[in-house]
């Protein structure tokens, strides 16, 4: 695993990217702390990994999440009984 400063990033931008699509993830540095990682990624990824980094679907599945807890879930046979009528 590579680490780079921001310099190394804006300098060797190209040469860091080679790398990553090889498979060597990248730490990006800002002042001195870890700030970002580059990670390989894939046409058959790109998807999920949108899916998953979305505000928008982690607001969805975090309320999900909360009427789960609150027992206010419907059980998809209820749901699709409901649609036929």
């Amino acid at each position: 695993m590579k680490v780079a400063d921001t310099v190394e990033l804006k300098n060797k931008t190209n040469e860091l990217l080679r790398g990553v699509i090889k498979g060597e993830p990248v730490i990006i540095i800002y002042r001195g702390k870890p700030a970002a990682s580059l990670i390989p990624l894939c046409e058959d990824e790109l998807e999920d990994f949108i899916l998953e980094h979305s505000p928008r679907i982690r607001k969805m599945i975090a309320e999900a999440e909360k009427e789960r807890q609150a027992d206010e879930v419907v059980l998809l046979e209820d749901y699709q009984s409901g649609l036929k009528r």
